[in-house]
Formats: C-alpha cells, sequence, structure tokens
C-alpha cells in the first residue's frame, strides 16, 4: 500500500470519528433552537460527503488539490457543528471555525479544475476569505457575552475569549465582517460567471455541473450575509440557512463529475510531465556543457601552473646543478677540496630538486593514495597541513578509483583555503560512508568569506559533480566556512566517525 493511499486511509477513519463526534454535539445540545434530527442530517451528509469525494479524487488525480480541498470543506464543516456542544471552550471552536468552509468553497470555485489559483485576482479573493474566517472571525467575539445572546434557549454556553462585553462594538465588527464576505462572494460570483462565459462548449460540459451549483450555494449563502445586514428576523435566516444546504450538500459530488470529465487525462498528465522533464534535461545539459568546459579550462590552467613550477624550481635547481658537477669535474685534479665543496652543494642541490618534485607530484596525484588509500592519504595531508586539523574518518575499504583523487582533493584543496584566505589556523575534516555515499566536511571557524564560484572551488564542484555527487558551501562572514561534498562510492555501508590511529 502506498504513502499516499495510507494517509487517505487514515483521514477517512478520522472524518468517521469527527463525524460521530459532532453528531454526538448536535443530539446533546441544551441550547441550539434549531431541530436537531435535520441538524444531525444536514450535518452528517455535508461533512462525510464533502471527505468521501475529496478522498475519492485526492486518491484519483493527486497532483490535483481540489480532493484535499474537499476534504477540509468536510473537516472544518464537521468542527463547525461543534458549536452545538455544551463546553465553553469547543463551543467557541465549532462557532470560530463555522464560516471556514465557505472560504474553502471559493478556493475550489476559483481554482476548479486544476486546483491551482491561476491569477492575482483569484489569489487576492481567496487570500482574503481566509484572512476573514481566521484572523479577524475571533475579534468580534472579545466584546461578546454569549450567554446573553437571543438565539439560544436557555442560553449559549460562556464564552472564553470574552475581555468585555459590549454588544454595540461586537454588532459593528459582525457587520464589517458581513459586508468582506458579502463582496468576497459577489467576486467569487463574478469570477465564476465571467470564467463560463469565456470556455468553449467542451470546458462549459467540464465547468457546468460544478461551477453553477457553487455559484447557487454562494448566492445563497450571500443573501444570508445580506439578511444579517438587514436584520430579517431569525425564522427568515433559518430557513434561508436551510435552503442554501441543499445545493451546499450537492457540490462535492459535482466537482467530482466535474474533475472526471475535466481535460486532465493520464496522458495529459504524462504529456507535462514530460515537459518538465524535458525542460530539467536542457537545463541539466547546459550545466553539463558548462561543466565541462570549466574543467577543461582547469586542467589547462593546472598544466601551465606545473610547467611554471618546473621551471622556477626543479628545472632551475637541476640546471645548477649540472653547472656545480662540471665544474667539480674540471677542478677534481686541480682542486681536490674546492672539488668536493662542489659536490656538496650539488648533493643538496639534488636533494632539494627532489623535494619539490615530490611535492609536485603530491599535487598531482600523491603515491600514498594510490599504495595505502584515502584514510592514510588524509592522515598524512593533515600532518603536513599548515594549519591544524583535526582529522575523523571511518572509510572502511577501499573505494573506487576516481572517488579516492575527488574526495582527497576536496579536503586538500579546502584546507588550503583556510590557511590562504579564512584568516583561521584550525579546521576540522570529517570523512564517512553511508548508504553507499561518501560524505565529506571540512569545516573552519575563519571569516567567511568563501567564494563558491571562485577558480578553485569551483573546480571541486566540477570534480565532484563529474563523478554524480553534490557538492555545496555554506560561507556566513564572521561565523566561517562548511564544504559539504557527497559522491557516490558504492555499497550500503553506514559507519561511525572515529578519529584514526596515530601513524
Amino acid at each position: 500500500m502506498s504513502s499516499l493511499r495510507r494517509t487517505l486511509y487514515g483521514l477517512g477513519a478520522t472524518g468517521v470519528v469527527l463525524g460521530l463526534l459532532a453528531l454526538a454535539a448536535v443530539l446533546t445540545t441544551d441550547h441550539n433552537q434549531q431541530d436537531t434530527k435535520i441538524s444531525a442530517v444536514t450535518t452528517l451528509l455535508i461533512g462525510w460527503s464533502f471527505i468521501g469525494a475529496g478522498l475519492f479524487a485526492w486518491n484519483r488525480f493527486p497532483r490535483n488539490r481540489l480532493g484535499m480541498l474537499m476534504s477540509a470543506v468536510g473537516f472544518t464543516w464537521l468542527l463547525g457543528a461543534m458549536a452545538f456542544a455544551n463546553v465553553p471552550g469547543v463551543f467557541i471552536i465549532g462557532v470560530l471555525v463555522g464560516s471556514l468552509p465557505i472560504a474553502i468553497l471559493v478556493h475550489m470555485v476559483l481554482s476548479f479544475p486544476s486546483g491551482r489559483l491561476e491569477d492575482r485576482l483569484a489569489r487576492g479573493i481567496a487570500t482574503a476569505g481566509y484572512a476573514a474566517t481566521t484572523i479577524y472571525m475571533p475579534v468580534p467575539y472579545l466584546f461578546l457575552d454569549t450567554t446573553s445572546l437571543e438565539v439560544c434557549d436557555p442560553a449559549c454556553p460562556e464564552n472564553p475569549l470574552l475581555i468585555t462585553n459590549d454588544l454595540g462594538t461586537a454588532n459593528f465588527l459582525f457587520g464589517v465582517l458581513n459586508v468582506v464576505g458579502l463582496i468576497l462572494l459577489t467576486m467569487t460570483v463574478w469570477v465564476a460567471v465571467r470564467r463560463w462565459r469565456a470556455a468553449d462548449r467542451d470546458d462549459r460540459r467540464t465547468l457546468g455541473p460544478s461551477l453553477w451549483t457553487a455559484v447557487a450555494t454562494l448566492f445563497l449563502f450571500g443573501s444570508l450575509l445580506t439578511a444579517g445586514l438587514l436584520g430579517s428576523d431569525d425564522p427568515f435566516a433559518e430557513s434561508l440557512y436551510l435552503v442554501a444546504l441543499a445545493p451546499l450538500a450537492s457540490v462535492p459530488y459535482a466537482f467530482l463529475v466535474g474533475l472526471l470529465r475535466a481535460k486532465l487525462s493520464a496522458a495529459e498528465v504524462v504529456a507535462e510531465e514530460n515537459l518538465r522533464l524535458d525542460a530539467e534535461l536542457q537545463e541539466r545539459y547546459e550545466e553539463l556543457r558548462a561543466s565541462r568546459a570549466r574543467i577543461v579550462e582547469a586542467a589547462d590552467a593546472a598544466r601551465r601552473k606545473l610547467e611554471r613550477d618546473l621551471h622556477d624550481g626543479a628545472q632551475q635547481r637541476l640546471v645548477g646543478l649540472a653547472l656545480s658537477l662540471r665544474l667539480a669535474r674540471d677542478r677534481l685534479e686541480v682542486d681536490p677540496a674546492q672539488s668536493a665543496a662542489l659536490l656538496e652543494e650539488a648533493g643538496a642541490e639534488l636533494a632539494l630538486a627532489t623535494d619539490e618534485l615530490r611535492e609536485l607530484a603530491r599535487g598531482i596525484h600523491p603515491a600514498i593514495l594510490t599504495d595505502r588509500g584515502l584514510g592514510a592519504a588524509l592522515d598524512a595531508l593533515a600532518k603536513r597541513a599548515p594549519v591544524d586539523v583535526r582529522m575523523r574518518h571511518a572509510i572502511g575499504e577501499r573505494l573506487p578509483r576516481p572517488v579516492e583523487p575527488a574526495a582527497y582533493f576536496v579536503v586538500a584543496e579546502a584546507l588550503t583555503n583556510v590557511y590562504r584566505h579564512s584568516g583561521s589556523d584550525e579546521a576540522e575534516v570529517a570523512i564517512s560512508r553511508r548508504n553507499g555515499t561518501l560524505h565529506v566536511e571540512v569545516t573552519d571557524g575563519g571569516n567567511g568569506h568563501a567564494d563558491p564560484l571562485g577558480s578553485g572551488l569551483g573546480g571541486l564542484a566540477d570534480r565532484v559533480r563529474a563523478q554524480g555527487g553534490e557538492f555545496e558551501v555554506e560561507s556566513e562572514p564572521g561565523v566561517g566556512t562548511a564544504i559539504h561534498a557527497r559522491i557516490p562510492a558504492g555499497g550500503t555501508q553506514s559507519v561511525r566517525l572515529v578519529p584514526p590511529p596515530e601513524i
């Protein structure tokens, strides 16, 4: 069973339980004057219809948000029934949530059939609706003593939100809320009618059952708000409310039919996904081309640097060595003492040239990395690093051939950057192999001005990504720099970091 299917089953079970709790609240109320049988039937019918249709649509069209929205209408509708409860805290929750299902229904109408709010006007209406029914809704209740309301018989439960009883202020705030709600419902109906008029014949067939049932529902609830503003008597408002419930109960089924008719077939979904994948592939291709160009440029730069190092270092020493040996040969019989001094000087030059060549060889590919593996090479690198290095690694057996050099040079270049640019005299290196991936992390507490696009770090990023890995640089001024590399290394090991043995 997929994770989505398990989630939907869980939500369905939650909806059943919530419906039973709402039913208990309706049947045991001692303050609501409505017919409890009618209230019980409408509460469960509307709540469970929205939840059931929504979960079905969610399972059938998981990428479309309408199923989620329909389910949300059902859940909030059942929560709103808690206004029948006799417990003050539960009662006020139901009162505050009571208008939220209409705001979600507005969202559904504006986003049908794609499930997305396509333009700024739709997003603005939906946002204002949610703000009015969540953020603004509690405000009037700060000034309303619910125990004095005539709508309850004998009295509504106490209002836990009450700060001071000021009926005039509460009525004014409710009036503002009704005006805002009426404007938003009118705008939603206008947007729906405009979409209908602009649609072609096939689109009207899709939009028809959904939009018109929703429009009828919103029109009736807008009439309820108008009646409240005009001060209509309670029996009329209650009758109008019951009339509005009829189209509301049909909305989830109408929307479900519309979704099934919509031009969101599996083939079109696949085509849309293919377009997205093509765009991603093209982006990856362009990135690969740029990366290859940078790798070639970096290789050319490395060759030029190697040529300069050889010319200015070992080559000059070897030329000097050749001259010293020639002079020593010429003076061997004439001045043996001077010849011996020249030979000693030539030996010193030879040792220096050998050291320089050894350092150059390490920069190209250290022999210890080939002979003893990444762990030993990193330990040796830490010992000769120009900063103090706290090295932790647990690598296990030898890694694939391309992986070890990539990880080694990530650490080497990072330590060089710490010494040259960070201002820190210490660094920490952590290497681990987990679930087939080699994790490399180098951190310092320096000035944190590392440039991820610089030639050094940029070259490392290209090297790691060429192995199919990931490379990240976190550098915050005044905090330090952290370099993270994740390189596919095969296997499924998961080991604990331990300090390396002393050598």
